[in-house]
């Protein structure tokens, strides 16, 4: 059965929008010929095809006798620049989700990063292909034996299965398929997203517990990191990784490059604080509409100011592109907080400056209780998530939870984003590539929980996505109001600390997302830079991990120190 080894190639712009960096030296070879040499080392292959858009030779990039491979690589043109309608959606999710092989928004996946589809079925169709093994051009690591592996399992009934994944951390596998589900993907629109997600409409048994799932060693499955050669930090590790391997890197396998991994990073301990974390929430205000039983706002108060927009510039600055050193290009920025962003009276001044200084991606997080300018400002400015705070899904429970009767405020204005954003869109009216994001939020609890699963099937199945997160108490400062404990029975480091950064409104940096009175600051953003800030706080990391949470302020007593 004809093979194809499909790469979409941009050596202008990575898939998440940053610089592309294919030329960049890896021992013997670059990123995109060690990329190309793994693809071509695959038995099944008979054909590499570099895809790329117009203005580009990707193969000027290559030396083939150097490599000596024996296989044609050839380039297929793409004149839409390996974009459709869902690509901005796409990316957008996966910024959200970097270091994860699925679970970002609506499902997406590392494998809808390889979209769109429309290209990569035109290519395999014009080479003759029925069946191909895809990655991108600057996954560099990916493991060739579990690509043939994949291709085996595939080919023993390819209409059955028509695509065999792994759950290898992005930029180990590509993916195996067929050009059936290239075209089906391509004639829904969507992605693999769609197929290795939830569905409320169509429920499935999770692809992962079934045969399209290609099984590999824990120490893999489990490795939580990003080794696609595009962002600064996952560059820096590939980099690293590469230098410790030395002349065995580009035979190295999947299960080589991990624990490469792993031995860099534990031989570098502060590695981790090297760049900000990917996640970084900045509280504009700690006021919000609502002061319901589930909010903390009804248990005590919060006398900081809105933050000075001064400093709010001088954050996002830090967070960006145009920020110093090291320590940018991959930081995701949730405006929320303890508050409701939309309450700041700057708040479309400091989105657009995150924006224009280049942070990767902004969300905000409010409870939608504002007047028509205010959304429609929401869907012209550079916004990627909007979490909308619903806590309920019926008027009554809305009442009881948040203390107002709002309900139908926030249902209506969410409505009208929906259809709103869907006018707007360039595809002519399809909900499903229209952005930004809107994602409806509830609180677990014995209040809302009656009413979880349909609201989770509701918006899930209008908006591609909702969120149902735990109840936090502050560590201490509002009433345990989950259903049931959540926390495992033995006590590990906080998952947390050295994986996110909460800036509350005053500047303060605070432990963590829990510590909403800055009871255990780790810095002050109106005297610090925010990586001294970070760079400082590794000592709180390395009590977590040596378990002496007990020695800091608010660690001792929390049931949260689990949450991803």
């Amino acid at each position: 059965m004809p093979v194809i080894a499909l790469i979409p190639t941009d050596t202008k712009t990575s898939r998440l929008g940053l610089r592309a960096r294919l030329g960049d030296r890896l021992g013997d070879a670059n990123v995109l010929e060690h990329t190309v040499r793994r693809a071509a080392s695959i038995p099944q292959v008979q054909k590499v095809v570099l895809i790329h858009p117009p203005g580009q030779d990707p193969l000027s990039l290559i030396d083939l006798p150097r490599l000596k491979i024996d296989k044609p690589v050839v380039t297929q043109l793409d004149l839409d620049c390996l974009r459709d309608m869902m690509t901005p959606r796409w990316v957008s999710s996966r910024k959200w989700a970097q270091p994860h092989w699925r679970g970002g928004l609506g499902g997406a996946s590392s494998y809808d990063e390889l979209l769109p589809p429309g290209p990569l079925a035109e290519a395999l169709r014009v080479h003759g292909g029925e069946t191909a093994i895809i990655v991108r051009g600057d996954w560099c690591l990916f493991d060739p034996s579990y690509a043939g592996r994949q291709l085996d399992m595939l080919h023993e009934d390819v209409d059955a299965m028509k695509m065999i994944f792994t759950q290898a951390p992005p930029g180990l596998s590509g993916i195996a398929v067929s050009l059936a589900i290239l075209e089906q993907l391509r004639d829904g629109p969507a992605g693999f997203g769609d197929i290795l997600a939830y569905n409320p409409v169509r429920p499935h048994i999770d692809p992962v517990g079934r045969d399209v799932n290609c099984a590999i060693p824990p120490e893999v499955r489990d490795t939580v990191e990003r080794l696609v050669y595009d962002t600064p930090r996952s560059i820096a590790l590939i980099e690293s990784i590469a230098e410790r391997l030395g002349d065995k890197l580009g035979d190295a396998d999947a299960e080589t490059i991990t624990q490469t991994y792993r031995a860099v990073t534990s031989d570098n301990p502060g590695m981790a604080y090297r760049w900000l974390p990917r996640m970084v929430t900045l509280e504009l205000t700690p006021r919000r509409a609502v002061s319901g039983p589930i909010t903390p706002h009804h248990h005590m108060t919060f006398d900081r100011p809105d933050i000075d927009t001064d400093l709010a510039l001088r954050i996002v600055e830090q967070l960006g592109e145009a920020g110093t050193g090291d320590v940018i290009g991959d930081v995701t920025l949730m405006l929320g907080g303890l508050g409701d962003a939309m309450l700041h009276p700057e708040w479309e001044r400091i989105v657009t400056a995150a924006h224009e200084a280049g942070v990767m991606s902004v969300g905000i997080e409010t409870d939608l209780l504002c007047e028509q300018e205010d959304l429609t400002r929401l869907l012209e400015l550079p916004i990627d998530l909007v979490k909308v705070r619903f806590n309920a899904d019926t008027a009554e429970t809305y009442q009881t939870t948040m203390g107002t009767d709002g309900f139908k405020q926030v249902l209506s204005n969410t409505e009208w984003l929906y259809n709103e954003r869907i006018r707007r869109a360039d595809n002519g009216g399809d909900a499903r590539g229209a952005m930004p994001w809107l994602v409806p939020s509830m609180v677990k609890t014995a209040e809302t929980l009656p009413e979880l699963e349909s609201f989770f099937d509701k918006w899930t199945h209008y908006m591609g996505h909702a969120l149902i997160t735990p109840a936090c108490g502050g560590c201490g400062l509002m009433p345990e109001m989950s259903p049931v404990p959540m926390q495992p029975p033995s006590r590990g480091g906080c998952l947390q600390i050295a994986r996110r950064m909460s800036i509350l409104s005053d500047g303060i940096v605070a432990l963590c997302d829990q510590d909403w009175l800055g009871r255990s600051p780790i810095g002050d953003a109106r005297t610090q830079s925010l990586i001294d800030i970070w760079r400082s706080s590794e000592a709180f990391g390395k009590a977590h991990d040596e378990q002496r949470w007990g020695e800091l302020t608010i660690c001792g007593d929390c049931v949260e120190w689990h949450r991803p």
